[in-house]
């Protein structure tokens, strides 16, 4: 035990000479290590470890800016808790979350001592903290947003349009509100859905208007569905997280068409309304499979024809916010898989048109249906 301390153990010193700057490029190192975890998979993951200490299976997750910011150097503070959270996240043991956050709080006491010695040394001058990060990337993130927005809005007046142009058997008129909610949130989703809805109302009139609440409902399935791991994880679960959507979007339409317009609006899928009823098939039954038809291979089309937009638009995005992640990013990690998006919607399209071709054939002569 020598005197002055000069006894200290080897595995001490780096914990006593750590900066927060050197605890955030290892913790940079570790996140790094367990594969590039998304800072929003952190934060879920922390939220999910958050209601299983509290018991009420609620998520507190984090803002995913927050556990952003918890990696960004030339900080002058760091959350201690935080760091032995976002390292639990990343497959660390109990142990080493106590040196990660033991290591905050030596940071933290080497931060005071050093202001300390500058007041001391010059006490007449005062030197403020203040925030050196630039803040032109957030708002650049928020112009590119706004455009985003503007972008989907176009898109459902362009669905509306092509529509009402070439008289198709779809809507697509949900194309922007599925890429906002998949990309930026599910209430981003309903305000393109409500703002769009608008646009159609000049295209088809004030009968676009109750319609809204289909897209609406549509926004935050896609929106809150693809935001769950059983939901978004894989392209199939994204094919699943469509048909889903066409349900809800069906549930809502139809009592729509039953109580406001008869049954019809004039829209080509009236068309196999009329075939189900001329078979002697009631009206609602009609109704319900004719637009439950539709709305599938719709909902299918518009779902993965948003997925090609978001790549683009991500691919873009990460120009200007390389932290900027959306919840189907792991949808396009490799090249390989990129071409999926692209392939399969023809695909789905083209088997499940397929399938209800050859339903109606032989129903056709069987002579259940003229």
């Amino acid at each position: 035990m020598g005197v002055g301390g000069l006894s200290r153990d080897r595995g001490d010193e780096p914990q006593a000479q750590d900066t927060y700057d050197s605890v955030v490029g290892d913790l940079r190192e570790l996140r790094v290590s367990a594969g590039v975890i998304p800072y929003a998979e952190i934060a879920r993951r922390i939220g999910r470890h958050r209601g299983l200490v509290k018991g009420d299976g609620a998520n507190h997750a984090p803002a995913r800016s927050t556990v952003y910011d918890a990696f960004r150097l030339g900080r002058s503070r760091l959350n201690a808790d935080l760091v032995g959270e976002i390292v639990q996240a990343l497959g660390e043991d109990e142990q080493s979350i106590r040196l990660w956050k033991h290591r905050c709080y030596q940071a933290q006491a080497s931060c005071e001592r050093n202001d300390d010695r500058q007041a001391i040394s010059s006490p007449d001058r005062a030197e403020p903290t203040v925030d050196t990060e630039p803040q032109k990337s957030h708002r650049s993130r928020y112009i590119y947003i706004t455009v985003v927005m503007l972008a989907c809005l176009l898109l459902n007046a362009f669905g509306h349009a092509i529509v009402g142009k070439l008289h198709l058997a779809l809507f697509l008129d949900m194309v922007g509100t599925a890429a906002a909610a998949i990309m930026l949130g599910p209430w981003y989703g309903v305000a393109i859905a409500l703002l769009g809805n608008a646009t159609g109302m000049a295209i088809h009139g004030y009968m676009a208007l109750p319609f809204a609440l289909v897209n609406a409902a549509g926004a935050l399935v896609w929106g809150y569905g693809v935001r769950r791991s059983t939901w978004g994880s894989t392209l199939t679960q994204f094919f699943r997280l469509n048909l889903a959507v066409a349900v809800v979007c069906t549930i809502v339409a139809v009592p729509i068409l039953m109580l406001g317009f008869h049954g019809g609006t004039g829209h080509e899928s009236d068309q196999l309304t009329h075939t189900f009823t001329s078979s002697g098939q009631n009206m609602l039954f009609a109704v319900l499979f004719s637009n439950g038809i539709t709305s599938v291979l719709d909902k299918l089309a518009t779902g993965f024809i948003a997925l090609i937009i978001i790549q683009g638009c991500v691919s873009r995005m990460k120009t200007v916010d390389p932290a900027f992640s959306t919840p189907v990013d792991n949808f396009f990690r490799s090249s390989d898989r990129s071409t999926l998006p692209i392939v399969w919607p023809a695909r789905l399209y083209s088997a499940i048109y397929a399938h209800t071709f050859r339903t109606h054939t032989f129903a056709r002569s069987c002579g259940v249906l003229p």
